[in-house]
């Protein structure tokens, strides 16, 4: 178990020399965590609960709005406030369900060929996101990756508590989850590919020998530009042409 939380891991697998790390909302597919807090809340077992939730929940919207553009831990713990009293197994039942029903369809179909093909080269995929593991879980047994890293939220007698266990996934915590993980597995960090969308996951990326934007947030791509990083943009639904790759020039500002 690491110091930072459990990695979740398919311990047959035969451990690889290098490590791909995917951040899931923006990157894989084009949904985000406040899509997936509604589904939950507004799947609740009885109506009554249901409308109870989602009135909580409107509530913290202001909140949530200054997490978003001020700080991502904070937008993380704001969020995962809303599920406080629902049971683990409950949770663990909408996240099934939330995947099989929403998330699936909305990958990256040229975001899945990419980490397949990785894959493939010898390069073991590991997510790395601020989504819960009651949702992440059923997806890396859909993409069959073995191990991953998701915020957990604490329980108490078996229903959560609305706080979120450490490590919370976002910025420098991921940077140091990667890093503990790449450690205990001897691989080095300078070999590993790193994709995400978003500005606060730059400690992340940087801490990767291979950082890939992927559809970059206005702050990340002029980073990506400045540091001659790989931009990708994927689309939700392939038309016949290939998804936009763009390879900054020298001298990009």
């Amino acid at each position: 178990m690491s110091v930072l939380g459990p990695i979740r891991t398919k311990s047959a697998r035969r451990p690889s020399q290098r490590a791909a790390f995917y951040d899931l909302d923006g990157t894989l597919c084009s949904l985000n965590l406040v899509h997936a807090a509604m589904f939950v809340l507004a799947n609740l077992g009885e109506w009554s609960n249901r409308v109870s939730y989602l009135l909580k929940f409107v509530a913290r919207l202001p909140a949530l709005y200054f997490a978003e553009k001020n700080d991502r831990r904070l937008l993380n713990a704001v969020l995962f406030e809303s599920f406080r009293g629902i049971s683990r197994d409950r949770l663990r039942s909408l996240g099934e369900e939330y995947c099989e029903r929403v998330l699936f369809d909305r990958l990256y179909p040229s975001a899945i060929d990419l980490l397949q093909a990785n894959r493939r080269a010898g390069i073991e995929p590991v997510l790395v996101t601020g989504s819960p593991d009651f949702i992440v879980e059923p997806l890396a047994r859909h993409l069959d990756v073995a191990a991953f890293a998701a915020n957990r939220l604490q329980m108490s007698r078996g229903c959560a508590t609305g706080r979120l266990a450490e490590p919370i996934m976002a910025g420098t915590e991921k940077a140091q989850w990667c890093a503990e993980y790449a450690a205990e597995r001897r691989i080095k960090l300078a070999d590993c590919w790193g994709y995400a969308d978003s500005y606060y996951d730059l400690p992340f990326l940087t801490a990767l020998g291979h950082p890939v934007a992927v559809n970059p947030d206005r702050r990340l791509y002029a980073t990506a530009l400045n540091r001659k990083w790989p931009v990708v943009r994927f689309d939700e639904k392939r038309d016949g042409r290939a998804d936009e790759l763009e390879t900054p020039r020298d001298g990009a500002a």
